[in-house]
């Protein structure tokens, strides 16, 4: 929208005129609006007060922004560009380190502790608790060999309680 497309006539209708290029939808190219009208129509697109319209989650959140370096098992996972850029800068320190190195690799708890976050965060649910009766559960298997996830899927089908969106053809 353009102020060189408005026209206000103030000379007592209190009406808004609207030019607009001519629109096969609404056979016209002017719209006529009270002026309240028009600002009813105007303010629907403006967001709330204090409203976010961009969400970052995860590593792009303003709370994991520059903790990648202090995090191994996030290095490991970032972009090669990022990596290249962000090079360990060699210590000034001489001698034996007093530290040890941190290892590559995360501990299982820490894996679901962040895929259960990030699950909540995205989809505003928490997937560790019971949609039924809301208690928490746990993680006890991740099951990932084709065979075993098929013949569970096979068996859901069979008793009539298949997955959203499961096309049981699919599973022959």
């Amino acid at each position: 929208m353009s102020l060189r497309n408005l026209l206000v006539d103030e000379g007592g209708t209190d009406t808004v005129v609207y030019r607009a290029p001519y629109s096969d939808y609404f056979k016209t190219d002017t719209k006529v609006f009270p002026a309240v009208g028009f600002l009813v129509e105007v303010l629907q697109h403006l967001p709330d007060p204090r409203c976010r319209l961009i969400r970052g989650y995860g590593l792009y959140s303003s709370r994991g922004r520059g903790t990648w370096p202090n995090q191994p098992h996030l290095v490991r996972l970032a972009p090669e560009g990022w990596k290249r850029d962000h090079q360990p800068q060699p210590s000034v320190h001489i001698g034996p380190s007093e530290e040890p190195t941190p290892e590559l690799s995360v501990s299982a708890k820490q894996s679901r502790a962040a895929w259960a976050r990030l699950i909540k965060k995205v989809y505003d649910a928490d997937p560790l608790i019971c949609s039924r009766c809301h208690s928490p559960m746990r993680i006890i298997a991740v099951i990932t060999e084709p065979a075993q996830v098929l013949r569970i899927l096979r068996h859901l089908v069979k008793t009539g309680k298949p997955p959203p969106g499961l096309d049981p053809a699919s599973l022959n």
